[in-house]
């Protein structure tokens, strides 16, 4: 995250988050961080899309501080 935060290295920020939901991909909070550094990188559609994904998992986890956070994130994409 902190490459991503801090505008270091957005692509090697996403490799890593891809490979973090690999090895987990109910990770719904992995899944919002890389929704997020989708977005910075301007690929919108992408981010939506993985911003979806990470609501289904989330309400699945009874986790709706995420559903907010990615609803709120795809809002700000469009």
């Amino acid at each position: 995250m902190y490459y991503m935060d801090n505008n270091k290295d957005l692509n090697k920020a996403l490799e890593w988050f891809n490979k973090a939901a690999d090895q987990n991909p109910e990770a719904f909070w992995v899944l919002h961080q890389k929704a997020k550094c989708l977005g910075k990188l301007g690929k919108k559609a992408d981010a939506v899309a993985t911003a979806k994904k990470s609501i289904e998992l989330a309400q699945k986890a009874k986790n709706d501080d995420y559903v907010k956070l990615n609803e709120d994130l795809i809002k700000s994409l469009k």
